[in-house]
């Protein structure tokens, strides 16, 4: 099958090292494709900037549908989640989600540790509006900005582990996700030292739409996610 990942920001760096994460745990027959819109925000840190990277990822999947059996959307907050949904029948898979279901099932309550305070109300929304907020136990800010987890990987590791302890000894967490794309890669070291679970986003996202091509399901048109052509076309989108 064939994955286009998109990363909502303009950060080419990161969205090298997405792709990187995203094959490595692709099935041997699975193309990983990675990019990221020619427009946007650099990192996604505000409401502004992620209303501006929705659109611009929007955009970047209509000009390649049809090409791929499934588009991930990789930035913890899933922007443009559901709107993506009904410009495509093919499965759009936002890592947040994505981690959080996953999350669900080794684990009755989880955390998710993300960069800098002002993400907090963003992904509070975001849980709400993926009907997990029973099953968060807290969501822990750390001093990181997204485009600084890349710049020093050691430091990161030793920031998440210290809120990612927090949220297991003090809000009662049984796993941990990861709440930003580019912590993907110290996921299993975070896991090896913490002792429970912890999620890349970007890694459950691949492994749910693979799941789904190997099922045999696309995007239900029923209600929700349908979008009629004369609409697409409006949008500037051609039909089919």
């Amino acid at each position: 099958m064939r994955i286009l990942v998109v990363n909502p920001n303009t950060t080419e760096s990161m969205t090298a090292a997405i792709g990187e994460a995203c094959r490595a745990v692709a099935a041997n027959d699975t193309e990983v494709t990675a990019i990221n819109p020619a427009w946007g925000p650099p990192s996604i840190e505000t409401y502004a900037e992620d209303h501006v990277a929705a659109a611009a990822m929007l955009q970047t999947i209509a000009e390649h549908r049809g090409d791929y059996d499934a588009f991930v959307i990789a930035c913890a907050g899933d922007p443009g989640l559901h709107a993506a949904r009904q410009i495509t029948d093919a499965p759009v898979i936002g890592i947040a989600e994505a981690a959080m279901h996953m999350a669900c099932l080794v684990a009755h309550r989880f955390s998710i540790v993300t960069v800098i305070d002002s993400v907090i109300p963003m992904l509070r929304d975001m849980v709400a509006l993926a009907g997990m907020s029973q099953r968060c136990a807290s969501i822990r800010a750390t001093s990181l900005s997204v485009l600084e987890i890349e710049q020093d990987f050691a430091h990161a590791e030793r920031v998440l582990v210290e809120e990612s302890r927090r949220a297991v000894d003090e809000d009662g967490a049984e796993a941990i996700v990861l709440g930003c794309a580019g912590m993907g890669p110290l996921d299993k070291r975070l896991q090896d030292e913490l002792g429970v679970p912890v999620l890349d986003g970007c890694g459950c996202a691949v492994t749910l739409a693979e799941a789904c091509h190997r099922y045999g399901i696309t995007t239900s048109k029923a209600g929700a996610y349908a979008m009629a052509p004369g609409r697409l076309a409006r949008l500037g989108i051609p039909a089919g």
